[in-house]
């Protein structure tokens, strides 16, 4: 009997760990869709990615088309450490070895889209689900699971893009701020370079 009483606990904490896990990385949020209100646009970033006592400088590449969202993730070599390409609910991923463990892939796509991505298409998405919420002041968004916050990005003051999300006409007035509410894990992100797209143009990596 105590066996048994073991057991039903040991798997009650691990299915709690899991659900946990998921929530902090993203994995179980729902995204916006492709076609966003806002297509089609193509941005050049810096990130500085504070994870644990770590600090990475990459380069990143993310770009929105009709037909999906793409995220490529660079070191300061030029070496790719990471393509993302979200097409519908199917997504095509490389992840070299090199990219830290702590940081998933979906993670790094879906806090990028919710950075970036209109507020009126994150609320859409996540109207049905009624465990994510997202909110957003003209500094700040934030998204929450259950009522409580699990990420806040944080913009120029008055920035217009807080609410409307990234839009060729944007301007970029600095860099905006990531923050995991749970982690030792924070991303600051500089928009270099916005260029809009032809609807049909897919983002391409350097040599390809």
């Amino acid at each position: 009997m105590t066996i048994r009483v073991f057991i039903i606990c040991a798997l009650s904490l691990l299915a709690s760990g899991c659900a946990t896990r998921q929530v902090q990385t993203l994995a179980s949020l729902p995204l916006p869709a492709d076609q966003s209100s806002n297509c089609c646009w193509q941005a050049l970033q810096q990130l500085e990615i504070h994870y644990g006592k770590q600090t990475y400088k990459l380069t990143g590449a993310l770009a929105q088309t009709r037909t999906g969202v793409t995220l490529v993730l660079f070191d300061p070599l030029g070496r790719r450490l990471l393509s993302i390409n979200k097409q519908g609910g199917s997504f095509n991923t490389y992840r070299s070895p090199e990219l830290p463990e702590g940081l998933p892939e979906h993670f790094l796509l879906a806090s990028s889209m919710m950075v970036w991505w209109p507020l009126a298409d994150w609320q859409a998405a996540l109207a049905q689900d009624g465990k994510w919420q997202i909110d957003a002041s003209r500094e700040e968004r934030r998204l929450l699971y259950r009522g409580k916050p699990v990420i806040r990005a944080r913009y120029a003051p008055s920035s217009m893009v807080a609410v409307e999300g990234m839009t060729t006409k944007a301007i970029l007035d600095g860099p905006v701020h990531l923050q995991h509410e749970y982690q030792a894990l924070s991303i600051e992100v500089i928009t270099q370079r916005l260029d809009a797209l032809e609807q049909n143009t897919v983002l391409q990596e350097p040599g390809k």
